[in-house]
């Protein structure tokens, strides 16, 4: 299955709660054979401390973006995947607008609802959520498309955990494609 992971929370949020989780399920997810790995990220995204010891050019494809003050509120534009699904996980409140993506967000222990943070929820296929309390934290209408996913666990439980999330969250139509690597 190709996975775009949207790296952006270790240029918005460098050192914090959140990159060290994103940093861990990402960790996990590198040695994992069936998922193709596609990272996007900003120049900057190495000033983070946990992004700076992941080497994930030698596991995916990286994909460098510019922009970031202007571009983290819009939605992530992924093309050449013509009728190819795929996964686009984002960790900071971001959808990708092409219509063979599945859609993921990560929430943290620290959600607080904001207009915009609503609306990307409430357009994404999936939500993981980091703690239980990040689980009890979104509205009632958003939780029966979440999942916890407690960041006190291995890097390999938390990567075989979310490719767990990710199947289930892949609409029946796409679920046979999205199996099968390239």
């Amino acid at each position: 299955m190709i996975v775009y992971l949207d790296n952006i929370i270790f240029s918005l949020r460098p050192g914090s709660n959140e990159s060290r989780h994103w940093a861990t399920m990402t960790r996990g997810l590198l040695p994992m054979p069936d998922a193709e790995l596609r990272f996007i990220e900003y120049a900057d995204a190495l000033c983070d401390e946990y992004r700076y010891r992941l080497d994930l050019a030698r596991r995916g494809h990286l994909y460098v973006m510019r922009n970031l003050w202007l571009t983290r509120h819009l939605a992530v534009r992924i093309d050449g995947y013509a009728h190819t699904p795929f996964i686009f996980h984002s960790s900071w409140y971001r959808i990708c607008d092409n219509p063979w993506a599945t859609n993921v967000i990560t929430v943290d222990g620290n959600f607080s609802p904001t207009p915009r943070r609503l609306w990307a929820l409430r357009h994404c296929d999936l939500v993981i959520c980091t703690s239980r309390n990040a689980l009890n934290s979104l509205p009632a209408t958003l939780q029966s498309k979440a999942t916890a996913i407690s960041t006190k666990k291995s890097n390999t439980n938390i990567a075989l955990l979310t490719l767990k999330a990710y199947r289930r969250a892949l609409p029946p139509h796409k679920a046979g494609v999205h199996c099968a690597s390239k």
